[in-house]
């Protein structure tokens, strides 16, 4: 898995939708292998990280390290 994500840039992140005009005030993170069930959220102590996985097989999307 890459690195954690910040909140830097969480705080540019949009859609891949050119000439957008969708309101990114709040962002939401989709899994690829099960886009249409949802995720599970823990927040992990040892690392300071919220690891976002697929509720249904388990696989990671995304890990954001939670700001101090």
């Amino acid at each position: 898995m890459p690195l954690p994500l910040t909140r830097k840039q969480l705080d540019v992140a949009g859609c891949g939708t050119p000439n957008c005009d969708h309101d990114h005030s709040e962002l939401y993170l989709v899994q690829a292998c099960h886009p249409h069930r949802g995720v599970e959220a823990k927040y992990v102590k040892a690392t300071g990280t919220l690891l976002i996985t697929c509720q249904i097989c388990d696989a990671p999307v995304a890990e954001v390290r939670v700001q101090e």
